[in-house]
């Protein structure tokens, strides 16, 4: 995924200030993509280049003015061309730092990677639990974006956060037997 296609799809649900995407974005698509305000911000002056956004800017008296940014129908066909034009091939091609490192902890100390098995079950366990209290919320995010057929969606991708999650979890407890048992082999 590109955040620039992120931030078209957010803006499929309203116009929206940096700032609301910013907001947006934390609650929901950070879950499974990473970004920085600064990048958001940066990908919306490119988008804009591009003329798949417009903004406007809302003069306030009482606080600095704001600039909204509205999806317009060059990035709703965007969008559109980067939903239908990907294979699930190209998914599959990706890079997993914490496997790689696993891979050749031979020559490494086995209670470094002991710490760092348990402090990343323990952030998978946290994120399941988040992810879960997202899916409970779901139907009152529905109602406040306006698009209750977007629930089916959101709730496919948030499942596919607690499988994630659930494995990465199982994953640990697997390394940590053969850890303890690796004298044996």
């Amino acid at each position: 995924m590109s955040l620039k296609h992120g931030i078209l799809g957010l803006l499929t649900y309203k116009s929206m200030t940096g700032y609301d995407l910013m907001k947006v974005f934390d609650e929901s698509l950070a879950f499974f993509w990473k970004a920085q305000t600064s990048q958001i911000y940066r990908e919306l002056g490119l988008i804009e280049k591009k003329g798949w956004v417009n903004s406007e800017i809302i003069q306030q008296s009482d606080k600095p003015n704001k600039k909204v940014f509205t999806l317009t129908d060059q990035g709703k066909e965007e969008l559109i061309k980067w939903l239908d034009g990907h294979s699930p091939i190209k998914v599959m091609d990706f890079r997993d730092e914490m496997t790689m490192r696993v891979f050749f902890s031979a020559t490494s100390d086995d209670e470094k990677l002991l710490e760092e098995l348990i402090e990343y079950k323990s952030l998978n366990k946290f994120f399941y639990e988040k992810l879960k209290k997202v899916e409970l919320e779901l139907d009152i995010k529905s109602q406040y974006i306006g698009k209750p057929r977007e629930k089916i969606y959101w709730l496919m991708a948030i499942k596919r956060g607690i499988i994630n999650a659930q494995a990465n979890i199982n994953w640990v407890d697997e390394c940590l037997i053969l850890l303890e048992g690796k004298e044996e082999i």
